[in-house]
């Protein structure tokens, strides 16, 4: 193949797979570190696209391979095929890029135990997110428990159903967001508690899912006991 057949190839190969991703070009540009009119000069092939740096940069930013981009295989085995899933990853990367941090053995650790922690609790929302998505949005199915158990509509069960599933999430980043309020004043005080969240998230012996629903069972049958009439 030709140096500018190859060149073009190249660059609608990077088109397409930007343009899949939803990308932009100053994205890419910002992912290679060159300007957005180098990316559109290498989409359209009008500048040498095929030296090794350059295939090497657009490889790592639409995340493909170089003999994909060189038209020497038309599988470009990629498990992303999603922008935001992209995005996610590009920022986890862009994290593990500044480490080790510049800064003393104590901050250091405080700002990785955050990450840390928000990374776990993360986790435990995703778990109960899908569960409270699957089971409590636009659910009809237990209209007749609702109404037993006193609520005014399901639409008011399942709201707060979905609430309880994901309420720890909302107090962890609340205790995290004071934790970290605290540490311009009392940056001491801030990592013990921050190191008290950490001990209490690894000592969990029960998912949190199955905890959240058990409360709120407890606090559905205590209320429809309250609303049983005495005789």
């Amino acid at each position: 193949m030709k140096d500018k057949e190859l060149r073009k190839l190249i660059g609608s190969r990077a088109k397409q797979r930007r343009l899949e991703l939803n990308l932009t070009q100053p994205y890419v540009a910002e992912k290679m570190g060159v300007t957005a009119s180098t990316i559109l000069r290498y989409e359209n092939g009008s500048i040498d696209n095929t030296k090794k740096m350059v295939l090497e940069g657009l490889s790592e930013a639409l995340h493909v391979s170089i003999e994909w981009l060189r038209g020497e295989t038309d599988e470009y085995e990629t498990d992303i095929t999603d922008k935001k899933e992209l995005q996610i990853r590009d920022a986890m990367g862009d994290i593990l890029k500044q480490l080790p941090l510049d800064l003393s053995k104590k901050e250091d650790a405080f700002s990785k135990d955050l990450l840390l922690l928000m990374l776990k609790q993360y986790n435990l929302f995703l778990e109960s997110f899908q569960f409270a998505c699957k089971n409590y949005k636009g659910n009809t199915n237990e209209a007749d428990i609702a109404k037993v158990m006193g609520f005014e509509s399901n639409d008011e069960y399942n709201e707060i159903m979905f609430l309880r599933e994901i309420t720890h999430t909302v107090n962890a980043f609340n205790d995290m967001a004071d934790i970290v309020r605290l540490y311009s004043k009392k940056p001491e005080m801030a990592e013990q508690r921050l190191e008290n969240l950490l001990s209490e998230f690894f000592c969990m012996r029960i998912p949190i899912r199955y905890r959240t629903t058990t409360g709120v069972m407890i606090y559905l049958h205590a209320r429809s006991i309250s609303s049983v009439p005495i005789v």
